[in-house]
């Protein structure tokens, strides 16, 4: 256990960058060649700088332990040390949610911990098929998720960390970058196709109260109290 107050160092883009190249093929070449990218990585997708990260966010519907036994004869014939794995499944607001991790140490020291979800919170992914985009970068082509579907997730994280600072700091440079291009009608229909909405207004209620301001935010909280005048209308 890490000491108090000592977090897990983010792994530079590199790694992460060579990870995802190492695993993409692996993953076409077997029963799930399904990969959407999500997480920090996907918004350094749109992004000119990349960001560094300690995990690589996948939802790999077709995820098994079979898969993830190949991924990990991969990594051992690359690095020559077998990664440990595990695949749990839990529950997300009472929904199946499988989810598997591979633990691996870069040679460089930075450890970085893959995670494939079978699910997006619990719902099969192809509900997420209006908010995803292909896109070529890093010589990968790969499948991630649209800009507002980022702003989306990135906005309803779950108590007790929910946003923090740093992501705020994260999510509010992105939202910069893209400028006028988001949509937040896309943003607020992401939120309510998974049941986000909720705990998206509470986050950004919080982060004001904290003197945090997430540019665009107001979108969300105008629309939820027009959603709020009509169920009392």
């Amino acid at each position: 256990m890490r000491g108090a107050g000592l977090r897990t160092p983010r792994a530079p883009v590199r790694i992460w960058v060579e990870t995802l190249k190492r695993i993409a093929p692996v993953l076409s070449n077997s029963d799930a060649n399904d990969v959407v990218l999500f997480g920090s990585q996907a918004m350094s997708i749109y992004t000119r700088r990349a960001l560094a990260s300690k995990d690589l966010d996948l939802l790999v519907p077709g995820i098994t332990i079979r898969v993830l036994e190949d991924l990990c004869d991969e990594f051992t014939d690359a690095a020559g040390k077998r990664p440990v794995y595990d695949f749990t499944v839990g529950q997300y607001s009472g929904r199946r949610y499988p989810v598997g991790h591979i633990y691996l140490r870069h040679g460089s020291g930075y450890p970085l911990v893959v995670e494939f979800f079978q699910t997006f919170l619990g719902f099969e992914s192809r509900r997420l098929t209006p908010f995803l985009r292909f896109k070529q970068k890093w010589g990968i082509n790969i499948q991630v998720f649209s800009p507002e579907a980022i702003i989306g997730t990135r906005l309803s994280f779950r108590p007790p960390e929910r946003v923090t600072k740093f992501n705020a700091v994260r999510l509010s440079r992105f939202i910069r970058t893209l400028g006028k291009s988001v949509d937040w009608l896309v943003v607020n229909s992401f939120l309510d196709a998974f049941q986000l909405r909720a705990v998206a207004v509470e986050n950004i209620e919080e982060l004001r109260a904290k003197r945090i301001s997430i540019p665009g935010s107001s979108n969300v909280l105008a629309a939820a109290t027009s959603d709020q005048d009509r169920s009392e209308g």
